[in-house]
């Protein structure tokens, strides 16, 4: 059984109030404690990403002293790089990371290549909210970035 459940930021929007992605990903990360209430929570995201994280999972009955903000994080190699050291600190090496389906292969990747074991946990989709056409875009997005970190091109700082 995992001992944490490293929960992925998602953009917000404009007004400052958390997008249906990320809310969506704090739901699902609170769920999955509700069945292992020893576990902890990382909200990883910058932007005020791990803060409506952390508050949407407090808001769903997690305590908030098992959840831990990573607020620095503004791409996915730096939501694993990030939330490895306050996962250490506390012991633990295994997690259950929540992201949506098309972004869940490149964050394991990601996980595996620092030592985490990682199992996915994906949020459900509402269908009726789904738009083809932008998922279809955020599936080809996650096919070049998952091939530039297997070429070891993720990661490099950007000017």
């Amino acid at each position: 059984m995992a001992q944490a459940i490293l929960i992925l930021g998602a953009a917000m929007r404009p007004d400052g109030t958390p997008g249906p992605a990320l809310v969506r990903r704090a739901r699902h990360g609170a769920a999955l404690w509700q069945a292992r209430p020893g576990a902890l929570i990382v909200a990883s995201g910058a932007g005020g990403e791990a803060a409506a994280i952390a508050a949407l999972c407090r808001g769903a009955g997690v305590p908030a002293e098992r959840i831990v903000e990573e607020p620095a994080a503004r791409r996915t190699v730096e939501n694993i790089r990030h939330a490895l050291p306050l996962l250490q600190a506390r012991g633990v090496d295994e997690v259950i990371l929540v992201t949506d389906d098309y972004h869940m292969p490149r964050a394991r990747l990601l996980a595996r290549r620092v030592g985490l074991r990682a199992t996915a946990s994906v949020p459900p989709r509402d269908p009726a909210r789904s738009r083809p056409h932008r998922r279809l875009r955020m599936i080809l997005r996650e096919a070049a970035a998952y091939l530039a970190t297997l070429l070891g091109l993720s990661g490099r700082h950007r000017p």
